[in-house]
């Protein structure tokens, strides 16, 4: 039994997704974290209050997700960040938003970047982003949260972000907040907001 317990605290002590952070992301840079020990304060508006619920619902109590979804250095377009790598797995449906649990790993340590959805003109969803990209107007993207690495350049979260319904296909990023370069990316998957 002590080495059971022993093993158990070892996985515990160097897998960052047993730590993993559950966020509720209402808006871009309107968030709420359900693990770090406080009391999170309800939300005023009761389209928030309803989603807040759904996803503590969900945390505890996880429907399935996709298969995971590899995330890979970007082509020429991006920023190589040697032995980086991660994955995205999410529900391919979810009410009144998108739910996605992000790792990270082989990234600069204690480095900030950011979590980015992003569409293309042509494909569902990008009239429902929040922002047009810089000099792609047609284009729309929506930076969700700003993530910092540990020590050893990894990262693990869930997240709850409020979307609007609908279906969507699109990509997702990670960008370097020093250059705002791509270092990891997955190109266009599907998902539906109901």
């Amino acid at each position: 039994m002590r080495k059971l317990l022993l093993i158990a605290l070892a996985l515990a002590v160097t897998s960052p997704s047993l730590f993993a952070e559950q966020i509720v992301v209402f808006a871009k840079g309107e968030t709420m974290t359900l693990d770090d020990g406080s009391s999170p304060s309800v939300p005023k508006e009761p389209a928030r209050r309803v989603f807040l619920s759904v996803a503590k619902s969900d945390f505890e109590h996880p429907t399935p997700f996709a298969a995971p979804l590899p995330l890979i250095a970007p082509p020429e377009w991006g920023k190589t960040v040697p032995n980086a790598k991660g994955q995205v797995e999410f529900h391919p449906e979810f009410t009144a938003g998108f739910l996605v649990r992000v790792r990270l790993e082989g990234l600069v340590p204690g480095h900030r970047y950011i979590l980015t959805l992003n569409g293309n003109p042509k494909l569902a969803g990008n009239d429902r982003l929040a922002n047009a990209v810089p000099g792609l107007p047609a284009e729309r993207y929506m930076d969700f949260f700003t993530a910092t690495t540990d020590e050893h350049g990894r990262y693990a979260a869930t997240f709850a972000i409020a979307l609007r319904s609908g279906p969507y296909d699109v990509r997702f990023y990670v960008k370097d907040t020093d250059d705002f370069k791509i270092v990891l990316y997955h190109d266009y998957f599907k998902f539906s907001v109901k």
